[in-house]
């Protein structure tokens, strides 16, 4: 027996078909946003470049893309992208993550990560929101951050 709930989101769902294709204010809600695919279109500066291989510690004040190799530590107060063919081994912390390749290493102190249809993250996840998309590999721990615990 159908409850009051599915009876009330089939009603939405047939007053939105009704409604003229043109009206799309139903729907803007209904779907989320996608912050992945908008982050990749976003200007970054390129840290490390495809075919680069480099190792240490890199600090931002801006938005970077890594598509080439990198071993050590990335902190940032911006967004950090981690392109289809890079790769980050060790630490990230960054307000804002999007993983399109792969991630051997902690993620801490992010407020949003996006793991892209082709990631590969083996580690601890620290955020507040975390969205995994269709096909991304995630092999580790997430620890949810930014709520009250539950007494």
């Amino acid at each position: 027996m159908p409850s009051y709930n599915d009876e009330q989101q089939q009603g939405r769902v047939r007053r939105a078909s009704e409604q003229s294709s043109a009206d799309t204010s139903i729907f803007s809600t209904a779907i989320p946003y996608d912050a992945g695919a908008a982050w990749a279109e976003e200007r970054t500066r390129v840290a490390v470049g495809h075919n680069v291989n480099v190792s240490g510690k890199l600090i931002f004040n801006e938005p970077v893309r890594i598509e080439g190799r990198f071993r050590g530590e990335v902190r940032s107060v911006e967004l950090v992208v981690i392109g289809e063919d890079g790769m980050v081994e060790g630490k990230v912390c960054a307000p804002r993550l999007l993983v399109m390749g792969e991630l051997r290493g902690d993620v801490v102190g992010c407020d949003r990560i996006v793991l892209g249809t082709h990631a590969k993250v083996f580690g601890n996840i620290e955020a507040r929101n975390l969205t995994i998309r269709e096909g991304a590999y995630f092999e580790g721990g997430v620890r949810m951050t930014g709520f009250a615990n539950p007494k």
